[in-house]
């Protein structure tokens, strides 16, 4: 059985009557010769059946070029290329759409816009039966925008449902530690991301959950293995804050 599929867009089936209107003025308003008339019905009904595949061959190129500009550190350029695939926009399912459109948000720093999408896009999906993408990416634009309580909802529902992923168990042990909430898990979490990348970040976050169950000196060992570590200084800050706390 084919997995569901979101609903299609509706500005195909938008182009005949608006043809008819055009029509309509062409022959009315200003007088055009009939030829133009019956040339202007035929594009519009060539483009009527060509949309479909307009609209999926545009979206099969944006994520050739999504990825070749996420690959070569370019995030900035993702709105430029969601804005030039005027096929996909136009004529693919608009919850396919969106899904991208949180893409891009996501990528260049806007997990408000990126949520927003992300949801447009669940909605466009029957029930239960959006891709693991469109929810995880709910879920990371949640723990980015610091609403840990969404973000653990969403990041548990994933992980019933689909297991784990990339930063999947990080960001869950993080939030629940912010949440002071079942830090036993936050724990093993923490402990799995450690094993699965040990990057600076996972060490910090460990550090975080051991400072939220007063566990002083395992929290200090950890934040001195990564005091050379950049880009960390805000979860530096708040294992640090953790740490006076406990």
């Amino acid at each position: 059985m084919s997995a569901p599929q979101p609903a299609p867009s509706l500005t195909r089936h938008g182009l005949i009557p608006a043809s008819l209107v055009v029509c309509f003025a062409l022959i009315y308003w200003v007088k055009a010769a009939p030829f133009f008339i019956v040339l202007v019905g035929v594009l519009v009904v060539l483009l009527y059946v060509a949309a479909p595949r307009l609209g999926r061959r545009s979206m099969a190129a944006f994520d050739r070029e999504a990825l070749t500009l996420l690959a070569s550190g370019r995030e900035a350029d993702l709105p430029a290329t969601f804005r030039s695939c005027l096929f996909m926009r136009l004529f693919a399912a608009p919850a396919l759409v969106a899904e991208r459109r949180g893409l891009v948000a996501a990528e260049t720093g806007e997990p408000a816009k990126a949520r927003g999408a992300f949801r447009q896009a669940l909605d466009g999906y029957p029930q239960e039966s959006a891709p693991v993408a469109v929810r995880l990416g709910i879920a990371h634009a949640s723990y980015r925008m610091g609403d840990n309580r969404e973000a653990i909802k969403q990041y548990r529902d994933v992980l019933a449902r689909d297991g784990s992923f990339p930063r999947l168990a990080r960001n869950l042990a993080h939030a629940l530690a912010r949440c002071d909430e079942d830090l036993k898990h936050a724990e093993q979490l923490a402990d799995r991301a450690l094993q699965e990348s040990g990057d600076a970040s996972s060490k910090l976050v460990r550090a975080f959950v051991h400072a939220k169950r007063g566990q002083r000196g395992a929290a200090r060992k950890l934040l001195a293995a990564t005091r050379d570590a950049e880009d960390l200084e805000e979860l530096r800050e708040e294992v640090e804050t953790a740490l006076e706390e406990s």
